[in-house]
């Protein structure tokens, strides 16, 4: 049971396939575990899109948040991303991840077939009320294809009561930040998403925090733990220095998994760097660019990303 509100930074954790892509490889899933919480993370989130979660089978869900769970051991809190398009299905996957042991679920809105508004929020509050956790709504209209009005989350916070938090991921984030920020008082927690493109303007705004991949989390955390500490100079230099590799490996959300596993691999915490097909094609340039990054990575922030 969570004793403080989320915040921080909390990766998504990659599903590491074996190297035909047939199967999760569950030890290079515990080694990921294992380092990002080295690394000083403030929880691991699961089965979001850096999981590729349109590629994993039912029984692999469940037992990737079990094995999370289990391996994590209390470490740091674990939230489980429900991305069911059907209510009944979401609440069943959420019901699931509570008794499997995880501190908050992700609810991704149903986007197929254009739902209405009030059709959304039948659907969070679903899910909300099936379960004695955390809600966080992960709004990424890029993917989904869906907009949402902001009116629609503050609904979603008013009806439910409190424990609610949003992932953030509009272009630009800033003003639906700004406006639930405001209009909640802060009772609505707010994380960014997006690789951490616009970290900066989100902190400055008030969100709590940040979902960025696992593969490179060292800058992420400089960046908040400077800013939480009030050295907003520090924070902002180190986040400029970064954005050079973000705007590389976030190009698009595939690449951005298929750079997450290579790094990773590189870095020896994964056996195999497949991501399920179809998937995107990184060629050789795109792939030099990348450990070119590396050495930037050096020199600029004085930390080694990969080897």
């Amino acid at each position: 049971m969570l004793t403080k509100p989320l915040h921080g930074v909390i990766p998504i954790l990659p599903a590491p396939f074996t190297a035909d892509g047939s199967d999760i490889d569950y030890r290079s899933l515990r080694r990921v575990i294992d380092a990002v919480i080295e690394e000083g993370v403030h929880g691991v989130a699961l089965l979001g899109v850096a999981s590729e979660f349109y590629k994993i089978a039912d029984d692999e869900r469940s037992l990737m948040i079990e094995t999370t769970v289990e391996h994590t051991a209390g470490r740091v809190p674990v939230i489980a991303n429900i991305t069911r398009h059907s209510t009944e299905l979401a609440v069943k996957d959420a019901k699931h991840a509570e008794a499997a042991g995880a501190d908050a679920v992700m609810v991704v809105p149903p986007s197929f077939i254009a739902p209405s508004n009030a059709a959304i929020v039948e659907h969070i509050e679903a899910v909300a009320g099936a379960v004695d956790l955390p809600v966080i709504i992960q709004y990424a209209p890029n993917v989904t294809g869906v907009g949402i009005p902001v009116e629609t989350f503050l609904e979603v916070e008013r009806r439910t009561g409190g424990r609610m938090y949003i992932k953030a991921e509009s272009v630009p984030p800033g003003p639906m930040i700004s406006a639930i920020v405001e209009q909640t008082g802060g009772r609505m927690g707010v994380f960014i998403g997006n690789g951490g493109v616009q970290t900066y303007d989100a902190l400055e705004r008030g969100a709590v925090g940040l979902m960025p991949g696992a593969a490179m989390l060292r800058p992420y955390l400089d960046i908040y733990e400077a800013f939480a500490r009030g050295e907003k100079d520090a924070a902002f230099r180190r986040f400029n220095d970064l954005l050079p590799i973000l705007n590389h490996t976030t190009q698009s959300a595939e690449l951005f998994v298929r750079f997450e596993k290579a790094i990773l691999k590189a870095r020896g915490v994964i056996a195999s760097d497949v991501c399920r097909k179809p998937n995107a094609i990184a060629d050789a340039g795109l792939m030099q660019m990348l450990w070119k990054y590396g050495k930037y990575a050096e020199e600029r922030l004085g930390i080694k990303l990969w080897p």
